[in-house]
């Protein structure tokens, strides 16, 4: 019910918040200029295109590319029968961060229950729709910049590793740095957290074999 009630909360506002700044500044914005451009290269099949003032690599357009091919049978359904490239509109792909934004609050409300277990569901919901406004990551959430996919891609990550699916997270891992570099100290993060656990897990384990071999032997004696 919680992570329901967080994506509930943060669409509220999300989408009514991203029709505004769409109506008022429909044309890429700042660093948009480079970013859309290059997206819509990408919808048109043209991989090998790469403008050289973009910095970051290119897994934003790859979720691109798979939200707009996720549109776009509904929009031959509707018959609005327009080629896939003409989909990658700077509309559609900033609704790209919306909805990334979204999971993003499910997946700070899914950090929190792993991380505190006691804690009550309303204050996970609060925590995470109360993060979910932090500036940075509130004004971002309405452009089309790499910023919140690369800390999906982040949280998603670490929530992986605190499950104990390490190949997965490694995976995430992977792939956020494939959406921007800097993440690989986060990656070295939640290696550490993982190595961490595994040998405090083996720690345990052969503590629980030592403690058995002397109780065996305490029965051998005894026998």
């Amino acid at each position: 019910m919680g992570r329901i009630a967080v994506a509930v909360i943060v669409s509220s506002w999300v989408i009514p918040i991203s029709v505004l700044v769409n109506r008022i500044v429909p044309d890429p914005y700042m660093d948009e200029i480079f970013h859309v451009p290059q997206a819509q290269q990408y919808c048109k099949g043209n991989f090998r295109s790469w403008d050289p003032m973009i910095t970051t690599p290119p897994g934003l357009y790859y979720i691109s590319l798979a939200h707009v091919a996720s549109l776009f049978p509904g929009m031959f359904c509707l018959q609005v029968a327009l080629p896939f490239s003409a989909t990658c509109s700077t509309v559609i792909l900033r609704s790209t961060n919306a909805i990334l934004a979204v999971i993003c609050s499910v997946l700070v409300y899914e950090i929190m229950i792993r991380l505190r277990p006691g804690i009550h569901e309303r204050k996970a919901t609060l925590y995470a729709v109360v993060l979910a406004l932090y500036p940075l990551h509130w004004f971002f959430t309405f452009l089309y910049y790499t910023d919140v996919a690369s800390l999906t891609a982040v949280l998603a990550m670490y929530l992986a590793c605190l499950k104990k699916s390490y190949l997965f997270s490694a995976l995430l891992g992977a792939f956020a740095v494939f959406i921007r570099q800097t993440n690989i100290i986060w990656v070295l993060y939640v290696a550490s957290i993982g190595i961490i656990d595994c040998a405090l897990a083996c720690r345990k384990a052969n503590m629980k074999l030592d403690e058995s071999d002397i109780s065996i032997r305490k029965d051998s004696q005894l026998a």
